[in-house]
């Protein structure tokens, strides 16, 4: 059954489509759309928020060890149950080799893994329901790799 729109005449419409014509055609519909587009730059505003270097100056900083500082870390945030560890992932981090393909030394931002837990979007690691690293584990990590990943 076919109905006519007394606010648009030659717009005709079925039970269907009469919530869209409803929700988006009346007058106020360029403030939904103002609305709709401010929350989407809210959104978008909130996933890319950047986060910043560690701002301790590399010759201030304490020697970060892999083995007593950076693979605890990793190991208790990345290696869950199917997540980087052995059998999980298509890749593990397990190791200090398996850790050096994702590291690339002295060149933190150049790293996937340092990318990978700094990145403020649907890719950051490790991922739901697991929480982010805390800024003191990511200038951990992020010190070791400038420092030139060292397995010490």
């Amino acid at each position: 059954m076919l109905k006519v729109s007394k606010r648009c005449p030659n717009f005709k419409f079925t039970p269907n489509c009469h919530f869209f014509f409803t929700v988006f055609h009346y007058p106020d519909m360029k403030k939904r759309q103002k609305l709709l587009l401010v929350l989407c730059s809210l959104w978008l505003l909130c996933a890319t928020a950047c986060r910043h270097d560690p701002l301790t100056p590399l010759s201030d900083a304490p020697t970060i060890s892999f083995s007593n500082d950076v693979q605890p870390l990793i190991i208790s945030n990345c290696t869950e149950s199917g997540c980087h560890g052995f059998g999980g992932h298509a890749f593990t981090l397990q190791t200090y080799d398996n850790i050096m393909s994702r590291v690339k030394a002295a060149d933190p931002h150049g790293s996937s893994l340092y990318n990978a837990i700094t990145a403020n979007t649907l890719n950051t690691m490790p991922k739901p329901p697991y929480p982010r690293l805390t800024d003191t584990q990511i200038k951990t990590i992020y010190l070791w790799i400038l420092q030139g990943a060292k397995n010490n």
